[in-house]
């Protein structure tokens, strides 16, 4: 059965603390609010989200032979998501992030474990023909496919295969790697932060204009501010509608982009106009905010 998506995922397993202090170093012992141990990873929240919607997903990724790898791969079995090009590597660890929430704000750290085995190896060709899309997220993150994918690309739109991208934060900082494959991408989802670093620009509108002149559709959420969408023709700039402001208690940010990503990706492979779009992706990412981590709080929602 061909898939809706294909994705490689930077699947790790999230440890987030919420507290109403910043830690300090000294060893100075201070209280946390709550923790949660669950499925991270850009992509893992985004597949998640997607299989929870009633979309077919299959991930590509390496995780270690561990405890931690199998409550990945529950969570997403349980989600729905197809599991079969996942590979299970003995001796090594799946990769870890640790969250830090503060009053709105957020520290990361990650440890990269089975990510680093990740290579251009899994490109295989008969992966071309099993999905209508192929999702690219945490590029920067997966450093040994970037100087593969612009050839693998090529490879799918040869093959009427759409692309969508969300690059996540660069660690280096060096934010030129990702332009030798905007050309190619059909639809890009920077948040405002990346968009201005990939761009170069001041401002928003600079930047999606700069985008846009690259890639045709490019979305850049903008958090309580909503998302600007921008396309060769026209810009949307979407505030978030009231009916999904009411009762809203933010908890915890981590993967309300990634979860917008999949609301908005799935009405977009449905063929709906950009304003159904932008409102899937804003109620995943909301709907998100509302409990620690990025996969307990997805909407569960199916086509009838």
């Amino acid at each position: 059965m061909k898939l809706d998506l294909i994705a490689i995922a930077d699947l790790c397993i999230d440890i987030l603390i919420d507290a109403q202090v910043k830690p300090e170093y000294g060893q100075v012992e201070q209280l946390a609010d709550q923790y949660a141990i669950d499925l991270g990873g850009s992509v893992g929240i985004f597949a998640s989200q997607i299989a929870k919607l009633g979309g077919s997903i299959g991930l590509i990724s390496k995780i270690g032979d561990d405890p931690q790898g199998r409550i990945i791969l529950q969570t997403l079995e349980q989600a729905g998501v197809d599991l079969s090009l996942v590979e299970i590597i003995p001796d090594e660890q799946t990769p870890m992030g640790l969250n830090l929430s503060c009053k709105g704000d957020r520290a990361m750290l990650t440890y990269l474990g089975t990510l680093k085995l990740i290579e251009p190896s899994v490109f295989k060709p008969d992966l071309v023909n099993q999905a209508a899309h192929w999702h690219i997220g945490s590029y920067f993150l997966l450093n040994n496919l970037i100087p593969a994918w612009p050839d693998w690309i090529k490879k799918l739109k040869e093959a009427g295969i759409t692309v969508s991208l969300d690059t996540n934060w660069d660690p280096e900082e060096n934010w030129e790697r990702v332009h030798q494959i905007l050309p190619l991408i059909d639809v890009f989802l920077p948040n405002e932060a990346e968009a201005l670093a990939i761009s170069g620009k001041d401002n928003l509108m600079e930047a999606g204009q700069f985008l846009v002149s690259q890639c045709p559709l490019v979305v850049i959420k903008n958090g309580a501010d909503g998302a600007l969408l921008f396309t060769r023709n026209e810009v949307i700039e979407y505030k978030i509608p009231a009916d999904l402001l009411v009762d809203l208690h933010i908890v915890d940010t981590t993967g309300a982009g990634d979860n917008f990503d999949a609301g908005f990706i799935f009405e977009w492979l449905a063929g709906q106009d950009f304003n159904t779009c932008l409102y899937r992706g804003v109620q995943c990412g909301t709907e998100s905010l509302k409990a620690l981590g990025g996969v307990k709080s997805q909407i569960l929602l199916k086509r009838i």
